[in-house]
């Protein structure tokens, strides 16, 4: 696999995802949920099916974690990102 800087993500769908996901979290009675970028095996890089934290918030870098609560949303990552998550 190789690095392609094609966009391959909808941030523009962030914001009706994250609301459905708050929708679930209420119906379920959560407070909160983990949306990590590694996949089921710890991966890095991932396959397009497992690219969970991407579909979610528009993120495409390579390592962070996203936590949904109610009220709030954060997405944690290193230095490198600092730009795209602001976006």
């Amino acid at each position: 696999m190789f690095q392609t800087f094609h966009q391959t993500s909808a941030p523009e769908q962030a914001a009706p995802r994250v609301a459905a996901l708050r929708a679930e979290l209420r119906t379920r009675d959560l407070d909160g949920f983990i949306v990590p970028h590694a996949d089921e095996y710890q991966n890095e890089y991932l396959p397009g099916y497992a690219e969970r934290l991407s579909w979610l918030t528009g993120f495409t870098g390579s390592a962070g974690a996203a936590i949904i609560m109610h009220d709030s949303a954060m997405i944690f990552t290193d230095g490198r990102y600092t730009l795209q998550v602001q976006d």
